[in-house]
């Protein structure tokens, strides 16, 4: 009888975790993006670009804005001078770097 337990159980478990990784993850529109921007709540890319020209020499592949457990990120994806592509993700509102990796 407990056997028939663990697959419901399983399941729920799986459903919540997939719940809560969505809600953790939150895309910005570009109509509050500019709100927020205007607001003083966040930087703008073209600050960002500045702050970190160096860093984020190459070609801009794609740049998303998301919230993430509460805090503003902007996730931007550079083809570098060298030839590879790198992801950095900055804090919109500090213009911290949070995080920097190289993709496959």
């Amino acid at each position: 009888m407990k056997i028939r337990w663990i697959f419901p159980v399983m399941v729920a478990g799986t459903i919540s975790l997939g719940a809560q990784s969505l809600q953790a993850k939150e895309r910005i529109h570009q109509s509050e993006a500019r709100e927020l921007v205007k607001q003083g709540e966040m930087l703008s890319l073209d600050d960002l670009l500045a702050r970190h020209g160096e860093r984020l020499a190459g070609h801009l592949l794609d740049v998303e804005l998301e919230r993430e457990h509460g805090r503003l990120v902007y996730e931007i994806e550079v083809l570098g001078e060298d030839g590879q592509v790198r992801e950095f993700e900055i804090d919109a509102r500090s213009g911290e770097l949070l995080k920097q990796k190289l993709e496959d």
